[in-house]
């Protein structure tokens, strides 16, 4: 197993990547508790400037049998419910800001 430290944006932001949940893994079931409790650690992080803060691993397979054309597709072991929190909040934010008018920064 190889572990690289890669921040959660730069791993979003990957080209032609799609990301695969396996029939074996749990449904996406964190509560509005546990939402707010990630995005309350992100805030806390953006406001003491710190730059970084470690949410969790993310475990990942990727091999060439999984690949179809160009899209590689991660299989994702761990941190289902912290990935598709972030996504979410992404999406949140994309919407809030298109509404807000604010083209910029959505």
């Amino acid at each position: 197993m190889k572990a690289n430290e890669l921040p959660i944006n730069d791993f979003l932001k990957s080209q032609e990547v799609q990301f695969v949940i396996p029939v074996y893994q749990r449904n996406y079931d964190w509560t509005t508790s546990e939402c707010k409790q990630l995005l309350d650690d992100i805030l806390a992080i953006g406001k003491a400037e710190k730059g970084t803060h470690f949410i969790g691993s993310i475990v990942f397979v990727y091999e060439n049998a999984f690949t179809t054309g160009s899209v590689k597709e991660l299989v994702i072991i761990d941190g289902q419910q912290r990935l598709t929190t972030v996504n979410i909040l992404y999406a949140a934010l994309h919407r809030f800001a298109k509404q807000a008018g604010k083209e910029k920064e959505a």
